[in-house]
């Protein structure tokens, strides 16, 4: 799982090593030459910052026609032979996603803080010391700051599994006639499945407000309570169940 893993991500990144470098170069070309041309270096920095934003979405994309090609394009044969565990395929494409994620969350947060703490044109900067970041956590509470990671990453793995279903499943025999065009098929079917229960279940009256209050008393946060949570895990669970079988069956029949 690991060799394949570290595959998945070099890839990636051997395709596509623009995405993250684009930026940043258009950024420094900015600042540098704002020295010489300050509207030319304003323009390319604020350029740079677009791109960082619209790379983050092309990532997203990136990632997910790699894994469609990898597994069911033109290099299906090789890795569908490849001796590996339905298993482990299934939770290395999983981590393959996950880390991608991770990696240009971080990567366009890094770029955001050094861009907000550089020193601008009059000198002033930004100072964020660990006091201001403690008062932060205080004020807002360590419970709260829990409960919503927990709610994050909840929702982050559910649409991670989507994905990969709605890849795995639009890319078997009988949609792959559409190309890319099945796994968004099933994807946009998956959406609309999820909002009929949770319509069918907020009928019955089976979801429950929650609010975080923030230390100093005022609303931190409102959504649903562990009424919406509770469906959400078992369809990841489920969804999970789904590609392990579809990556078992193709196996089992190559």
């Amino acid at each position: 799982m690991g060799k394949l893993l570290g595959h998945q991500i070099r890839n990636h990144f051997r395709n596509n090593w623009f995405i993250p470098v684009l930026p940043v170069a258009l950024i420094l070309f900015g600042v540098l030459f704002s020295n010489v041309n300050n509207k030319i270096g304003v323009s390319a920095v604020a350029i740079g910052m677009m791109a960082l934003m619209f790379g983050y979405f092309a990532a997203a994309i990136t990632v997910i026609v790699g894994d469609y090609n990898m597994f069911f394009g033109d290099s299906a044969l090789f890795y569908e032979s490849t001796p590996i565990s339905p298993s482990a395929k299934t939770f290395s494409r999983f981590l393959y996603y996950l880390i991608m994620f991770t990696i240009y969350s971080l990567y366009v947060a890094l770029i955001c803080f050094l861009f907000m703490t550089a020193p601008s044109v009059d000198g002033g900067v930004i100072n964020i010391s660990w006091a201001d970041i403690n008062e932060l956590i205080n004020e807002v509470g360590v419970r709260n700051i829990l409960i919503g990671v927990a709610w994050v990453l909840i929702a982050l793995f559910n649409n991670i599994i989507s994905i990969i279903f709605a890849v795995t499943l639009g890319g078997g025999k009988k949609l792959r006639r559409f190309g890319l065009g099945g796994p968004v098929l099933v994807y946009i079917g998956l959406g609309m499945i999820e909002g009929a229960v949770i319509y069918v279940l907020d009928k019955f009256d089976l979801f429950t407000n929650i609010e975080l209050f923030l230390n100093n008393g005022d609303v931190f946060m409102r959504g649903m309570g562990i009424g919406i949570l509770i469906p959400m895990i078992l369809e990841t669970i489920a969804l999970f169940a789904g590609v392990y079988y579809m990556h078992k069956k193709r196996i089992s029949v190559s």
